[in-house]
C-alpha cells in the first residue's frame, strides 16, 4: 500500500455509483462515515444547523476541520446544504490531504426522475423498496403527487451549485478525479477495471481483491419502472425533465 488518502466525494442527490464507493470503503484503511453526513438529518447535520443559526465561518470551519483531522471518507451530496458548507470542506480536505472525487451523471432526466420518485414514495434504496413498493403496487399507500414546480427548479439549480462546486475545486488548486456514471457503468470497460485504477490512483492496494472487484460487475434489477403508473403526476414530472434538461 503506497500513501493512501482518505477520499472526499462530492456529487448530487440519485448520481449512482454506490456499489462503486461501497468497494473504495471497504478497502481503504480509513473509516468511512455515513453517505451524505451534513445533511440536515445525518449524523453532522447539527454542524449545519447551527451555522445557520448563528452565521459564524469561523465556528464552522473548526468545526468542519476537527472532524477531517480523524481522516474519514466522505460522500457529499454539494446541493443539500449551504455553499459555504462545501467550500469550507473543500478547504480543509485540502488542508488534510484528501483525494478528491466528483462524481456526475450525464442524464439529467434519468437521475432527476428517480430523485423525485423516491420523494414520492419515500423509497431511497433497495432496502426501503422492498418496503414500501409492495403496498404501492398493492393499492395499499398512495405515493404523495410530485411538485411540478420544484422539478422545473431543481435542474437549474443542481447545474448551479455543481458549477460552484468546480469553481472552487479551481479556485483552490484542487486537484480532482471526474468520474461520469455512464462511463463507469455503461462504458467499453467493466466498472472493476475502472474501480482498480482510481483505488491506485488513491494509495490502495487491490490486487488481492479480485473477486470483490468481479462483483461490481454484477448489475442490480431496476425496480422503480413498475411504480410509475401508480404516481399522481408521473407523465406531466417527464414531460418537463424532457423539456427543461439540455445535457
Amino acid at each position: 500500500m503506497s500513501n493512501p488518502r482518505p477520499t472526499l466525494t462530492l456529487t448530487l442527490r440519485r448520481t449512482g455509483g454506490t456499489s462503486l464507493q461501497s468497494f473504495l470503503a471497504q478497502v481503504s484503511p480509513f473509516r468511512s462515515v455515513e453517505h451524505e453526513p451534513f445533511n440536515p438529518d445525518r449524523i453532522w447535520g447539527h454542524i449545519v444547523q447551527k451555522f445557520q443559526e448563528d452565521k459564524d465561518l469561523d465556528a464552522l470551519e473548526a468545526s468542519i476541520d476537527a472532524l477531517l483531522e480523524n481522516k474519514v471518507n466522505i460522500k457529499h451530496c454539494v446541493e443539500v446544504v449551504p455553499v459555504q458548507v462545501t467550500k469550507l470542506l473543500i478547504k480543509c480536505a485540502k488542508k488534510h490531504g484528501y483525494f478528491f472525487i466528483v462524481l456526475t451523471r450525464s442524464n439529467s432526466i434519468r437521475r432527476l426522475r428517480s430523485l423525485f420518485l423516491a420523494m414520492s414514495t419515500g423509497a431511497w434504496g433497495p432496502e426501503h423498496e422492498a418496503e414500501r413498493y409492495p403496498a404501492i403496487l398493492a393499492g395499499e399507500v398512495k405515493p404523495a403527487p410530485i411538485n411540478l414546480d420544484k422539478v422545473r427548479r431543481q435542474y437549474w439549480n443542481d447545474q448551479l451549485v455543481l458549477g460552484r462546486t468546480i469553481s472552487q475545486l479551481r479556485y483552490q488548486n484542487v486537484d480532482y478525479e471526474w468520474l461520469v456514471f455512464e462511463e463507469v457503468y455503461q462504458g467499453e470497460d467493466p466498472v472493476s477495471v475502472h474501480a482498480a485504477k482510481l483505488a491506485t490512483q488513491i494509495g490502495i492496494d487491490v490486487s488481492g481483491e479480485g473477486a470483490n472487484l468481479d462483483k461490481l460487475n454484477e448489475r442490480g434489477k431496476q425496480s422503480s419502472y413498475q411504480i410509475e403508473n401508480f404516481i399522481p403526476n408521473y407523465d406531466d414530472m417527464m414531460a418537463i425533465l424532457k423539456e427543461t434538461c439540455i445535457d
